[in-house]
């Protein structure tokens, strides 16, 4: 069980059942009494989790707040028990959320959610900072869309309708309307891509959001393909284009 599994099933037993007892925790966990100590330590010097131990109980359970409860303990150096997926992840969210600013409404929301993060960088946010600088996590060149066409094209994969879709052409030779039942959205290589049915083709086809210059809402439903085959024929295969 890794780490970050590990402190979710910490929390999770403890809200389960309000307050277990660290022989129960180590049962559960299938850990030592080390690694218990250091995560149960973790999880509320560098995570802000309001875990107290409760004498009368013999367990821990979750105080009504609290900050970190060992402001004079020596902390861990931040990341050292990150995993390689543990750290891309981390510092890929906070990238995300940093880049989003403060001043926003949606970074506004969002900050508390930054500053846990910074948490389980480092204990400090000049600490987590330098742990930024010094491990980076490079996001592709991003290719901008045009206009509402993102906020079209994701409504219509929401409410089930079909479009047409006016797209430019690899070459630059022109455009070329398409009929098409949008079924997904994904995000790859820095591009928004959008997953459909072709009806002129009648097949699967994968369209690169930013050649898309106009979109335009039907009347009419749009087809259902499962997505288990959507997934086996464009996850699987070289990408087929509606343009």
């Amino acid at each position: 069980m890794e780490r970050t599994e590990r402190f979710c099933r910490i929390e999770l037993l403890i809200r389960s059942r309000g307050c277990v007892s660290f022989a129960d925790l180590m049962t559960e966990l299938g850990i030592s009494r080390a690694t218990l100590k250091r995560d149960l330590d973790h999880l509320r010097t560098r995570m802000d989790a309001a875990i107290v131990y409760d004498r009368e109980r013999n367990g821990y359970r979750f105080a009504g707040t609290g900050r970190p409860l060992r402001r004079g303990a020596e902390p861990a150096a931040p990341g050292v028990w990150f995993s390689e997926r543990e750290i891309h992840a981390l510092l890929t969210m906070h990238q995300l959320l940093d880049s989003l600013g403060g001043s926003s409404s949606m970074g506004r929301h969002l900050q508390p959610v930054l500053e846990r993060l910074q948490g389980m960088l480092g204990t400090s946010e000049s600490e987590a900072r330098e742990l930024v600088r010094r491990l980076r996590v490079v996001p592709p060149v991003r290719k901008p869309v045009r206009g509402r066409s993102f906020e079209r094209l994701a409504g219509a994969v929401l409410e089930r309708r079909r479009l047409r879709l006016t797209i430019a052409l690899d070459d630059g030779g022109g455009e070329r309307e398409r009929i098409v039942s949008p079924l997904r959205m994904i995000h790859d290589g820095g591009i928004w891509l959008l997953d459909a049915w072709c009806h002129e083709r009648e097949a699967l086809c994968r369209i690169p959001v930013p050649s898309v210059r106009a979109v335009q809402w039907l009347e009419l439903r749009a087809r259902e393909v499962p997505m288990r085959v959507i997934e086996a024929e464009l996850d699987a295969m070289p990408v087929r284009r509606a343009a």
